[in-house]
């Protein structure tokens, strides 16, 4: 190896290495401000890149704690220090860092060159994406330094051998004769070739002139003796005339001529002759005397012409006087017609005038042109020809107004082509005498900068989320793939859009439907926006503002998260709206009771005072019908509850429609009075069918009372009657009105099934829960459609249900009265039984629910089961809990997390959640979480009722 490839080699590994110390404060500087953090360095084994950006005051103590910590992580993998782990690890006297990170970087042979490391004095936590990151930093760092071994170790001999094969040749052609030789034919043969294309384009140039300019002589000639043969057309008449009449007049003649001619403000007289020269008509202006000229010597003249096909022209003064023969059958005749030759030609030439070009007309007595007569020595550089129909004395000019020049090279084409060629032997010259190592600097140089480009692409579009860069004019600068995809709806017809720009199109075109910016403080330098994508992704941005003005965006894939969010808030939207109805059910159920607890306050005030055996037996006739009124109101909450549950059954027996509308009628007599409402019960006494009372009754009443909630002052008229379809017996149920000023929700969702088959009611419909409990006893009863008739007047709702006849005797009566008071028995041991409490266990091991449904199938606790932490979420606000017995490890959502949630969300305060895991917990570390208890596992009998014993007291 030569002396000048040592050089070459040595500068080559001088210019990669200041390269690399670049790009790696580059890449230090990204860190920094990516994490906002004001340590970061990078240490690298052999010495050679090692860099650091520490920005705090006491720098050595920082210096001196990095080592400490550095020399603690002794294997290679990811070290992650926080703050509630220092505490217990550093050994110093000033604990300045509250938070260190370290990453190893390898070599190409996979070898440790050096590690990667941040740090900051405040506390600090990297979430899950943020360590990949840091990963992704350390990676981007790695490339760049195995970079440097690659261009060195494996590229330095290929280039080379091949510098050292074209330097032979670049040698040769660098020599400064051979490179002179060179630019000199190069340059002659530019100026040769130069020379030949425009000498060409010259002669082309003349000959597309000439060649217009004679083409504009034939035109104008074609043109003029048109002319000629428009004034011979006047002569063709008389023929004509002299020809088809063998017997006329000289003044029928006369008068042909005068009118041929008298029109023309040119002419001032007109002659035949017949072919001995005898006149045969003449016509002249009155100031011009035609017969003092002498005829017969033009005529003699005319005769002995040489060309036979033209006319001849004699001019006296301003005069010309135009001969011209027409053959007819009896021979040949002659006409002369005497014009003013001035204004004639005027004419022709006013005719004859072209662009660009000017014409004359020379005669041997006028010089005509546009202008009128001019100087015949003005007709320069033009050509002429001779007309068919005038005279050969007579000659039609064209003359060019710009002169045309015979193609001829000029000094100053010569001057151009000259400098031209001394430009290109100049240049040839330079390029072969640029020395080859300039050259390969260059080259050199453009692959560092594109090689270096390549790396930080590819090593930003392994990053797993959107990431950008935007200078201060909001225009981005750097982007990955996933941002490209991103956006690639809105950027695939705008190229160059700023981020304002991009947000406002993808709104407009409803790519984006939400976008919302977090508050943050003045001094902040971090944004956090939300993003919601039409097609259902959910981005979550994070905005840090960088130092020159512009600011750096990660795009966060929060879909997943978001979905799970947005399922639990719809849940608790519904649980809220299941409560309310619950609520609003309770009220109506409390006004109802207000009716038989007033009439039977009204009995214990009158039973204090003495009363005969008939005011006694009224009395308790009263107290039964308040007893039917409370049983009826009561079974309302009974038959809910039962339905919930799934454990409502049909109890059939005979049911008098009359007795139980009015009973049903008292209840709501109070709530219909408030709204001025009269409830009237048309149904015949002696209607009787079997089914169940209380189940009717309690449709009865729902559906009275959503029509009194939307009615005012009208009257409420109930029809029932037996139809039989199809040998089946269906009881109608009528509820007319003249007056329901609006509709309830209730009343509209019932509209839109009106008219269905209710058998075939799917439950999962979006309905409310008072409509589902609606339809779920009317399908018990046998329930077959329900129809609503609105008109002007009179709004009717009918129910159609499956019914048996029965007949009205005194032991079905008997059996009602012992069967409601068994009810109402029942009813109140219901009242009065000990509250059963409700559990939830969630865990995602199934032999965990086994062990503790034995455990306390003995105890008044109904147990639910959820296999996960969504699944539990869904339980709470579907369902009230005493206890929620949870296990912290779960996928997708652990315990923690899960109780979190349900605490922000639920609106019972009163569950208590009991943190159920095998880790001991020594610090209360569970119960400052937020959770009301822990018990661990696996747990005995014993402990477990006894602490949920405990919990319940509280």
């Amino acid at each position: 190896m030569n002396a000048s490839n040592i050089f070459t080699s040595h500068a080559n590994l001088t210019d990669t290495t200041d390269e690399i110390s670049i790009e790696i404060k580059e890449t230090l500087t990204l860190l920094k401000q990516f994490y906002d953090v004001p340590i970061v360095k990078f240490v690298d084994f052999r010495e050679i890149y090692t860099d650091e950006l520490i920005t705090c005051d006491d720098k050595e103590s920082v210096e001196n704690e990095l080592l400490s910590y550095q020399q603690r992580c002794t294997q290679e993998k990811l070290y992650l220090f926080e703050d509630t782990f220092f505490d217990e690890i550093s050994s110093n006297t000033h604990n300045l860092i509250r938070f260190y990170a370290q990453y190893p970087i390898y070599s190409a042979t996979n070898k440790v060159i050096g590690v990667l490391l941040m740090a900051d004095l405040a506390p600090k936590t990297l979430i899950g994406s943020q360590k990949d990151q840091f990963i992704s930093f350390s990676q981007l760092l790695q490339t760049q330094l195995n970079k440097s071994s690659d261009s060195i170790d494996d590229k330095s001999t290929k280039s080379i051998n091949k510098n050292n094969n074209g330097a032979k040749y670049i040698h040769v052609f660098s020599l400064a004769p051979v490179a002179f030789l060179i630019a000199l034919v190069l340059c002659s043969l530019t100026a040769l070739l130069l020379y030949t294309i425009e000498k060409k384009e010259l002669q082309s140039n003349y000959n597309q002139q000439t060649q217009q300019l004679r083409k504009t002589l034939f035109n104008a000639l074609e043109r003029f003796d048109n002319q000629g043969l428009y004034i011979s057309q006047k002569d063709l008449v008389i023929a004509g005339f002299l020809q088809s009449q063998n017997n006329y007049t000289k003044e029928q003649l006369n008068n042909l001529v005068q009118s041929q001619v008298s029109q023309n403000l040119t002419y001032k007289g007109y002659v035949v002759f017949d072919s001995e020269y005898n006149q045969l008509a003449l016509w002249s202006k009155n100031n011009f005397d035609l017969a003092a000229y002498g005829f017969t010597n033009w005529l003699k003249r005319f005769d002995y012409r040489a060309n036979k096909k033209s006319v001849e022209v004699f001019t006296v003064a301003d005069t010309a006087f135009l001969i011209s023969e027409i053959k007819i059958k009896k021979g040949s005749i002659y006409t002369l017609t005497a014009f003013d030759l001035s204004k004639f030609l005027k004419a022709v030439i006013g005719k004859l005038n072209t662009e660009n070009y000017n014409i004359f007309i020379v005669t041997p007595q006028f010089t005509l042109g546009k202008q009128g007569e001019v100087n015949p020595s003005i007709i320069k550089n033009s050509i002429s020809a001779l007309s068919n129909r005038f005279p050969p004395t007579w000659r039609l000019h064209v003359q060019p107004m710009s002169k045309i020049i015979r193609p001829q090279v000029t000094k100053y084409s010569l001057i151009r082509l000259g400098l031209i060629a001394f430009c290109v032997f100049a240049f040839v010259y330079y390029f072969l005498r640029l020395p080859r190592r300039l050259h390969n600097e260059i080259k050199q140089k453009n692959k560092l900068i594109l090689n270096r480009e390549e790396l930080f692409s590819s090593s930003l579009d392994a990053l797993p989320h959107g990431f950008v860069i935007f200078n201060s004019h909001e225009f981005p600068v750097i982007t990955n793939n996933a941002f490209n995809l991103l956006f690639a709806q809105v950027n695939k017809q705008n190229n160059q859009l700023s981020y304002s720009q991009m947000i406002s199109i993808a709104q407009q075109q409803n790519i984006i439907n939400h976008y919302h910016e977090h508050h943050k403080l003045d001094d902040d330098r971090n944004q956090l926006i939300d993003i919601g994508f039409t097609d259902g992704k959910w981005i979550t941005v994070l905005q840090r503002h960088t130092d020159f003005n512009g600011f750096v965006c990660y795009f966060r894939d929060d879909t997943e998260a978001h979905q799970k969010e947005s399922l639990l808030a719809d849940v608790l939207e519904k649980s809220k709206q299941t409560n309310q109805l619950k609520e609003k059910f309770v009220t109506r159920l409390t006004q109802q009771l207000k009716a038989p607890l007033s009439s039977l306050q009204s009995l214990v005030e009158i039973s204090k005072d003495p009363i005969s055996f008939n005011e006694f037996k009224n009395n308790v006739g009263s107290i039964s019908n308040v007893c039917d009124q409370l049983e009826s109101v009561i079974q309302q909450l009974v038959n809910i509850n039962k339905s919930e549950s799934g454990k409502l059954k049909l109890q059939s027996k005979n049911v008098d429609l009359n007795k139980m509308i009015n009973n049903n009628i008292s209840i709501l007599t109070k709530e219909a009075e408030n709204k001025k409402i009269i409830l009237k019960n048309n149904i015949a006494s002696e209607l009787t069918v079997a089914s169940d009372e209380k189940l009717i009754s309690q449709l009865v009443i729902q559906l009275v009372t959503e029509i009194v909630d939307s009615a005012n002052n009208t009257t409420l008229c109930i029809n029932a009657q037996i139809k039989n379809e199809s040998n089946r017996n269906y009881l109608h149920l009528d509820f007319s009105l003249s007056n329901l000023i609006n509709s309830s929700h209730f009343i509209t969702e019932l509209k839109s099934i009106s008219g269905d088959d209710i058998t075939r009611f799917i439950d999962d419909k979006d309905l409310s829960l008072e409509l589902k409990f609606f339809i779920s006893i009317f399908k018990m009863l046998g329930g077959k459609a329900i129809s609503i008739n609105s008109s002007t007047s009179k709004t009717t709702i009918a129910l159609s249900m499956l019914v048996n006849l029965a007949s009205k005797k005194i032991k079905d009566e008997l059996e009602d009265v012992s069967s409601s008071q068994i009810n109402t028995n029942s009813v109140t041991d219901l009242l009065t039984t000990k509250k059963q409490n409700n559990l939830l266990l969630v865990d995602d091991d199934p032999l965990v629910e086994i062990v503790i449904r034995a455990m306390l199938k003995n105890e008044n606790i109904k147990i639910d089961y959820a296999c996960n932490a969504i699944e539990a979420m869904l339980m709470v606000s579907q369902n009230s809990y005493d206890i929620i017995l949870m296990d912290i490890v779960m996928p997708e959502l652990s315990g923690t997390d899960a109780m979190l949630k349900i605490k922000k969300h639920s609106d019972n305060s009163k569950t208590k959640i009991i943190a159920h895991t095998s880790t001991p917990d020594t610090d209360s570390k569970y119960v400052n979480q937020g959770f009301d208890d822990l018990l661990l596992k696996p747990v005995k009998q014993g402990v477990l009722i006894n602490q949920i014993s405990r919990i319940l007291k509280r």
